[in-house]
Parts: C-alpha cells; sequence; structure tokens
C-alpha cells in the first residue's frame, strides 16, 4: 500500500496543480499586467509532449525510479522559481522547467507492471488511474482557499511543497526498477522530430482558436509539426537505436488501444471542464447563460459527481478480479456519452447537473482505470513504457485538439459584450452532445480491441 501511495501522489499531483493553477490564472494576468496569459499552461503541455519521447527511453535504460527522482528535482526548481518570479517571464521560465516533470505518468504506470506482483498489476494500475477522483474532490475546495487566502503566490508555493513531497516519497519508498534496455546509442534526432513533431501540432491546435484555423500560423505550424512526424519515421527505419520501436505502433492492437484509450481520457476530461465552465459563466439573459456559480460552490456542489467518479475507480481495481477489461472500458465509454449526451438536454440548474454529472461520471471513473489496464495488456513487458508514453503523448495532442472543438462549438453559439465572449445555451448542448459523439465513437472503435493479456499469466513473478 505503502508503494502504491507513493506513485498515486507525484501521478495525481499533477492534475491538482492544473486545477490550482488554471484558477490562478485570472489573478496572474491582472498581476503580471500580460494579454498572453496562455503561455502559462500552454508552455506546460508543449514541454511535456516534447520531452515524453526521452523520459520513456531513459526509463527503459536506466531505471525509471531514477528519471522519476529527476523529473521530479526540476518540478521542484520550476516551481520554486515560479513563486518567486517578479515579471511574467520569468515565471514561464519557472513553469517551463517544473513541466520537466509532467510526463510523470508515463514512467508511473509502467512501474506498476514492473514492482507489483504479477496477480495484482491490473488492480493497482486501476487504483492509480481511478485515484483522479480524489483530484475531482480536493482540488477546487483546496484552490479556492489558497487563492482567497493568498493569492496566486500561495498556490504555486503550495504545488512546489507538494512537489518536494513527492521527491521524498519516491526516494524513500519507491525501489529502483529493472532496466529493459541495454543499447548504448541514443536516437537524439529521432526523439527530437518526434517530440517537435508533436509539439508544433499541439501549439497550432492551442493557438488556433485566436490566430483563425485557416491563418497562415495555424497552418504553417501544423505542417511543419506533421512534416517533422513524417521525418522522424524515416529517420527511425534506418536508426541503430531507434527512440521508439515502429514495429509496436504497427501492430493493429496495440494502435486500436492506445488511440481509444487516449481519445476517451481526453475527452471525458476535456466534457468535465466544459461543466465548470457552465457553472462557473455568468447567467445573463440574452447575453449569457452559464449558471453564475462561484468557484466555492461549484466546488461543493461538485463533490456529488467527483465522489461518483472517485468511488467508480477504486471499484474497478476489485471488478477486473473477474471481469473483462474491454467490457468494463466499453460499459464506462458508454454510461460517459450517456450522461454528456443527456447533460447536453439537461443542465439549467443544480439538480439536473448533480444527476446527468453523476451518470457521466461513472463513466468517466472506468475510463481512467481501466485504460491502462488495457495498454499494459497489449504489450510486452519490455515495451511498457513505449506503450504508456505512447498513451501520453496521443492524450496530450487530444487534450488540446477536444478542448480547442468545444470552443470552436461555443464560439458559433455566443455573444461579443465588450469584447469578451458569453455562451448560449445552444453552444453548451451541442458542446455536451459533440462530447458524448466522440465517445460513441471510441466506444466503436473499442470494438476490435483483442482480449488484453493478464499480467498474471504472461509476466510471471515481478523483477526486484
Amino acid at each position: 500500500m505503502a508503494l502504491l501511495v507513493a506513485l498515486i501522489w507525484p501521478t495525481q499531483l499533477l492534475a491538482v496543480a492544473g486545477i490550482v493553477t488554471a484558477n490562478t490564472t485570472a489573478d496572474i494576468a491582472q498581476r503580471f499586467h500580460t494579454t498572453q496569459v496562455a503561455w502559462f499552461s500552454l508552455i506546460v503541455t508543449m514541454v511535456s509532449t516534447l520531452l515524453i519521447p526521452f523520459v520513456i527511453k531513459a526509463g527503459d535504460r536506466y531505471g525509471r525510479r531514477r528519471i522519476m527522482l529527476a523529473m521530479i528535482g526540476l518540478g521542484v526548481v520550476g516551481d520554486i522559481v515560479a513563486a518567486m518570479a517578479g515579471s511574467f517571464w520569468l515565471l514561464l521560465v519557472g513553469r517551463g522547467i517544473a513541466a520537466c516533470y509532467a510526463p510523470f505518468a508515463a514512467l508511473s504506470f509502467p512501474a506498476v507492471r514492473d514492482l507489483f506482483p504479477a496477480r495484482m498489476v491490473k488492480q493497482a494500475s486501476a487504483i492509480l488511474g481511478g485515484s483522479m477522483g480524489l483530484v475531482g474532490v480536493v482540488g477546487p475546495l483546496l484552490a479556492g482557499w489558497l487563492i482567497d487566502a493568498g493569492g496566486y503566490r500561495a498556490a504555486l508555493w503550495f504545488i512546489a511543497g507538494a512537489t518536494a513531497v513527492a521527491f521524498v516519497l519516491v526516494a524513500l519508498l519507491v525501489p529502483e526498477t529493472p532496466r529493459h534496455d541495454f543499447q548504448n546509442g541514443f536516437d537524439w534526432l529521432g526523439g527530437t522530430l518526434l517530440g517537435g513533431g508533436l509539439t508544433a501540432v499541439v501549439y497550432a491546435v492551442g493557438q488556433g482558436g485566436s490566430w483563425g484555423w485557416t491563418s497562415g500560423a495555424t497552418l504553417g505550424w501544423t505542417a511543419g509539426g506533421l512534416l517533422a512526424l513524417v521525418a522522424f519515421v524515416l529517420v527511425e527505419r534506418n536508426s541503430a537505436h531507434p527512440i521508439l520501436d515502429l514495429r509496436v505502433l504497427g501492430r493493429r492492437p496495440v494502435a486500436l488501444t492506445v488511440s481509444a484509450a487516449a481519445v476517451g481520457q481526453a475527452t471525458a476530461l476535456a466534457m468535465a471542464s466544459m461543466g465548470i465552465l457552465l457553472a462557473l459563466y455568468p447567467a445573463i439573459p440574452g447575453v449569457s447563460d452559464g449558471l453564475g456559480w462561484t468557484s466555492t460552490h461549484n466546488a461543493r456542489i461538485g463533490l456529488t459527481w467527483n465522489l461518483v467518479m472517485l468511488g467508480t475507480g477504486f471499484a474497478a481495481g476489485r471488478l477486473l478480479r473477474k471481469a473483462d477489461a474491454r467490457l468494463l472500458w466499453g460499459v464506462g465509454l458508454g454510461l460517459g456519452a450517456a450522461g454528456y449526451g443527456l447533460m447536453g438536454l439537461f443542465h439549467a440548474d443544480a439538480t439536473e447537473l448533480v444527476l446527468t454529472a453523476c451518470l457521466a461520471n461513472l463513466g468517466t471513473g472506468l475510463i481512467v482505470s481501466i485504460a491502462p489496464v488495457l495498454v499494459l495488456g497489449v504489450v510486452s513487458v519490455e515495451e511498457q513504457g513505449q506503450g504508456s508514453g505512447l498513451m501520453q503523448m496521443l492524450f496530450n495532442f487530444f487534450g488540446t485538439v477536444v478542448p480547442a472543438v468545444c470552443f470552436a462549438v461555443l464560439a458559433a453559439h455566443s455573444t461579443v459584450l465588450k469584447g469578451t465572449a458569453f455562451y448560449l445555451d445552444a453552444g453548451y448542448t451541442w458542446v455536451f452532445w459533440t462530447g458524448a459523439l466522440i465517445l460513441l465513437a471510441a466506444l466503436a472503435v473499442s470494438l476490435f480491441i483483442p482480449a488484453p493479456r493478464d499480467p498474471a499469466e504472461s509476466d510471471g513473478a515481478p523483477a526486484s
């Protein structure tokens, strides 16, 4: 149990930090008088996406614990720089350094397979993923209290302290994992092309709403990123020490599973964010059809559906002892689609939102719990780092694309008043229906996923 806690804390701390920092954005924009505050979050996604290929390879080659400690150590340094920053650009430097910690999940899920007895791998992986519900319970309340008490600096100092605790937990409780790569060379060019290409596309999608989707900047960054990815494939085919074995992704079970897992998780979490947007935007007749709640009120009401998500996530670990992971995954996608489909129709008050969000979060709890189990079930022990890393890269990508689509839908049903866009009810309806349709598409793809292998049958005893 201590080992699982030592992995849960740093893995889910990333989500807590995301909620806390998201709530500091308005304060930071006003304190530093900047119109570029979007970079406060965007730089984390971009640095994380760029580093994932190198993190995967380094974890396989040198042991995951060693790389975890290096990443968390850089995270602490970056968080301290950000908390002490006297200018916006120094704040971004700190956030960029702290983002070195962001790909932690690409190591933590494979570490479960390395460190736990084979019979416990599925349950431990489900609990590690499902503990995200705890973030939803604690994160919003914590963010409101910190910001009300001490502004954005208090929030950033809290993140620095929590990251330091993560370093101590990993250093004391997580043993080193076996090495899975014993080659000498390192494919720096391939890693740069892969990470850089995905980063360029993520940047283009993230900025497309403000630049314009057909603008030269958006199309240029997208084209540059896609060309880098094509070049990556060509380089990897001839590399003596490829940073990513294309034969792994080329296998149909891996490609289908990783893609469906990334899309399902990214969509479910994006829809949760859209629900928060609906709750917090003002209620102005004829102008804005939000609910007009305060952050604290939303956090209190949200305890209902976040507790549902947390309970479902932990229950998934027990259900996996006898149930097929694919069945639980399909049920999760179906419940999520049903919940968000109904939310599109019924979101006028707290009662409607609680009922529909609880149904949706029954699905989300299963989605975030079962996704890592599916991925670990279609790759070997030696390939687990690449499988989890691929899912993390695609999750970052779709985690940018799906919200961009949502805001484009909202913009089509909005009122602009004094330079601020306010969203109408039709926009919220179509956003939730869009999320439901994407989850149904992921469900359709998932029908072709083969039965995952049980680590208890295929791995044998874990290495010490």
